[in-house]
């Protein structure tokens, strides 16, 4: 009997797995107020222990409590600076609230302490390039597909972040990674097409949008895309037909209005007016919109509706000298 009462002694100077494991399987069982109420018995007995800060934290992240979360995740840390992971977490409820700076030097300390994670280095990719900061999302990623060498998510992440950072040929490569890991993927030849068109090849892009709409006939993104580069390729009735498919799948006003101009550029003004009508009722404060149908307007010699468009853009615009030059030259 001593020897029991000596083990539950020194049980009870140890953190509290029973309490760590009843609250975890509460909160994989969805009961995410039960499971707090264990990882706060568990505290008060393991003051020292970094778990249940850390589980609560997670738990309220499910209960859509961010600054709890938030709040619980940096306690832990704060018991243990070098739990990479947790870090990591932390950072990655940063980007979700767009607070990019504040997660930069959150996830350089994670993979400072752990290099081999690798979902650190994919968010330090995501984060810098937000903010911008070229050199740092370019080496992130380097990192990120060097450890996940099979995983196209992350050659396509760092094709975009490339192409923001104008770096062309590096972007271009790392989408046709992507593609060549998953060459079923319409993401992956979307982004090889976008990576392409900024290129400048046309051509090449138009074709990879093409493979992108058969793999996936109802992804509008595609088809707008597609739209578009066909319009650049001097290609007006395939640009209409492409535009319009995008336009039945999700009526944006960006896309209804990209429809008129290609209506417009095909030379049918009444149609292109019709579209650009039918962008601004959707969305009123889409000012390509109203600025083209404005033009079409001044083309079409309809002065008076042409100000009341021209009169709805906001002010800045409203008074810019392209918009003096459109009232000058209606007649």
């Amino acid at each position: 009997m001593l020897k029991q009462a000596i083990v539950l002694g020194l049980l009870l100077l140890l953190p509290d797995d029973a309490l760590i494991d009843d609250g975890s399987r509460k909160l994989q069982a969805g009961d995410a107020d039960g499971a707090i109420a264990a990882f706060d018995k568990a505290k008060k007995q393991s003051p020292r222990d970094p778990r249940p800060h850390y589980l609560t934290g997670v738990a309220l992240q499910k209960k859509g409590d961010a600054p709890g979360a938030e709040k619980e995740l940096r306690a832990a840390l704060g018991l243990d600076p070098k739990l990479a992971d947790v870090r990591n977490e932390l950072a990655s409820m940063l980007i979700e609230r767009h607070r990019f700076g504040e997660a930069i030097p959150e996830l350089k300390r994670a993979v400072a302490d752990k290099p081999d994670l690798g979902e650190a280095w994919f968010n330090l990719g995501q984060a810098a390039a937000m903010q911008k900061d070229c050199a740092t999302a370019m080496d992130a990623y380097a990192h990120a597909t060097k450890l996940a060498p099979s995983d196209p998510d992350g050659f396509i992440n760092a094709s975009v972040a490339a192409r923001k950072c104008n770096k062309l040929p590096e972007a271009t490569a790392a989408a046709r990674q992507a593609v060549k890991l998953s060459a079923r993927s319409p993401q992956a030849h979307l982004n090889l097409g976008i990576a392409l068109e900024a290129s400048g090849k046309l051509d090449d892009a138009a074709a990879e949008y093409q493979i992108a709409t058969r793999l996936k006939p109802d992804y509008a993104t595609a088809w707008w895309s597609l739209g578009l580069v066909e319009g650049k390729r001097k290609k007006p009735d395939q640009a209409i037909a492409a535009l319009d498919k995008a336009r039945q799948l999700s009526p944006t006003a960006a896309r209804i209005a990209d429809l008129g101009v290609a209506w417009r550029d095909k030379g049918d003004l009444g149609k292109a007016a019709e579209l650009f009508r039918e962008a601004v009722a959707k969305d009123p404060r889409y000012t390509p919109a109203r600025w083209h149908l404005a033009q079409v307007l001044s083309a079409q010699h309809k002065c008076a509706e042409m100000n009341k468009e021209l009169a709805g853009l906001p002010s800045a615009e409203g008074h810019s000298e392209a918009a003096q030059k459109l009232r000058t030259a209606c007649r």
